[in-house]
């Protein structure tokens, strides 16, 4: 795959998962109704520290000041 594309479509993914954690959805159907194949979504969701972006939790209301 190119790589700007990998690392694109990595991103979304890891926003796709903590949106859906976010709002108390399940990160599982979220990616699948992307379209993102089975064997993808099992891995980051299984094995998350073999993600290859991990996107930072979003800051806090109180934190930014």
């Amino acid at each position: 795959m190119e790589r700007r594309s990998d690392y694109k479509t990595a991103l979304m993914i890891e926003s796709t998962i903590h949106e859906a954690q976010e709002q108390n959805r399940s990160p599982a159907r979220a990616l699948a109704s992307l379209g993102v194949p089975f064997e993808i979504a099992m891995r980051v969701l299984t094995r998350p520290d073999e993600r290859r972006h991990a996107v930072p939790p979003p800051r806090s209301a109180d934190a930014q000041g």
